[in-house]
């Protein structure tokens, strides 16, 4: 498993005035999580599907133990849009098919503003605590009422 995100602040009239791609580190509660879900166990009961993206604003990287963003600033936004695909990886006879999983949220105008900028983005399990599946440190983005934020994140299994 591996993801990566990319992360645009568009303005008023649908501008993209910034966009950024990084990977991130599927935490070891993601990996947990998926496993959980393969075999249908898992502490607490019937492990769920991931639904929310979170942000925050703390710059430490990423590290198998989190399980939570270090500085979030809440509310988190529902996952709005999933879709999977099956992907071709590799060259000539050495291919291999896996399942790519993307998620879009959005963080509207009125949306994760402040004067301290983005540093840190995850996937949750919920709107409010949940399983984290992963984390990833971004370049700063400055997020104010003057800007969207769209956060599209590709998982390949």
């Amino acid at each position: 498993m591996r993801g990566a995100v990319v992360v645009e602040l568009s303005d008023r009239s649908g501008t993209v005035v910034h966009r950024q791609r990084q990977g991130n580190r599927i935490v070891l509660s993601g990996r947990r999580l998926v496993a959980d879900m393969f075999a249908g166990t898992g502490s607490g009961g019937t492990p769920t599907k991931v639904t929310h993206v979170g942000v925050g604003t703390d710059g430490t990287p990423p590290a198998d133990g989190q399980t939570a963003l270090l500085a979030e600033r809440s509310p988190r936004s529902p996952i709005s849009q999933v879709d999977v695909q099956n992907v071709v990886e590799g060259q000539d006879s050495d291919t291999v098919q896996r399942s790519r999983v993307s998620l879009t949220a959005v963080f509207d105008f009125d949306q994760a503003n402040g004067t301290e900028p983005l540093r840190e983005a995850a996937v949750f399990t919920a709107d409010a605590d949940g399983v984290m599946y992963n984390r990833v440190l971004l370049d700063s983005v400055s997020k104010t009422n003057a800007f969207k934020l769209t956060v599209l994140w590709d998982i390949v299994f």
